[in-house]
């Protein structure tokens, strides 16, 4: 994921025109060559990432049950990162930017910690509220996705939101499907605010979402892979085009002529056989464009 997730701060560093903005990647166990890495590609784009190696003593000796080290990483961030930030924005390496972010920086968070976007499940009451049983928020708690986070950095840390999430996570690391997820959403619960839909273009609501600023490639299938959805070619060309002159330029796959034709087809099945279930997905994440944060 490392040659995706530059990209992801490539695409964030081509949208947005504030002038005192750093990126920061969150590395987990890369080597030299991953390191050289990195710098033919800041190089070949012309900025710069600060690469921050996730190491942690309260993290050692802890239980991970069955989940790597990658699954709860974001969560000592707090540990990690510079405590000068103002606000942070948090991004999946699974992500893309794709129009200006500046408009976001600058909501009110009306003194919440963070701002996120409703988790696509949300739009399926009955599968929703299996997850919050398990997890074990209030029934009619909201449950945001954490791919994309905007995050008051200093209220956070003051709040210890972090803190609070690792220790319930470690007391019963299996009990969650969504491990960072699952323990931010217990954590912050009715402590967040909710974003359009726009800032979070997860892939189950894509098409719901007229003008979408963040794309985030959830599910198994991403742009980079050799089978590509077909609401995805426009960030494959992104990927391959960004990586081409770098030392990962074979990373992105080149799909065969078959390959782009089933995905084609694909794309139309599932919109004639799921037409219930898109009727759903969009009433839900249609009502929820411009709420409370836009």
């Amino acid at each position: 994921m490392l040659p995706a997730a530059c990209c992801a701060l490539l695409s964030a560093k081509r949208h947005v025109g504030l002038t005192s903005v750093r990126f920061f990647l969150l590395a987990i166990d890369i080597d030299d060559n991953a390191r050289e890495q990195i710098k033919i590609f800041t190089r070949h784009h012309g900025f710069d990432i600060e690469v921050v190696d996730f190491v942690s003593p309260s993290f050692e000796g802890q239980g991970l049950g069955r989940w790597p080290a990658s699954a709860v990483a974001r969560l000592y961030m707090d540990e990690q990162l510079p405590s000068d930030i103002d606000r942070l924005l948090y991004l999946d390496a699974d992500t893309l930017v794709v129009s200006a972010l500046d408009a976001l920086f600058d909501i009110d968070l009306k003194g919440q910690p963070l701002a996120a976007v409703d988790d696509f499940l949300m739009a399926f009451p009955r599968n929703m509220g299996v997850r919050i049983a398990q997890i074990g928020t209030a029934p009619e708690s909201r449950y945001f996705n954490s791919g994309v986070l905007l995050i008051d950095w200093a209220g956070l840390k003051r709040r210890n939101f972090l803190k609070d999430a690792r220790a319930l996570f470690f007391r019963d690391s299996n009990r969650y499907d969504c491990p960072d997820q699952d323990a931010l959403n217990v954590v912050t619960e009715r402590n967040w605010l909710p974003l359009d839909p726009k800032w979070n273009a997860q892939t189950g609501i894509l098409a719901f979402v007229p003008k979408p600023a963040i794309l985030h490639f959830t599910g198994p299938k991403k742009p980079w892979h050799s089978r590509v959805q077909f609401m995805h070619r426009d960030a494959h060309r992104f990927y391959k085009t960004e990586l081409a002159g770098t030392a990962w330029a074979g990373f992105c796959a080149t799909p065969s002529i078959f390959a782009n034709i089933r995905s084609l087809l694909s794309h139309h099945l599932i919109n004639v056989t799921k037409q219930r279930k898109h009727r759903i997905t969009q009433r839900y994440f249609e009502a929820q464009q411009t709420p409370r944060g836009t």
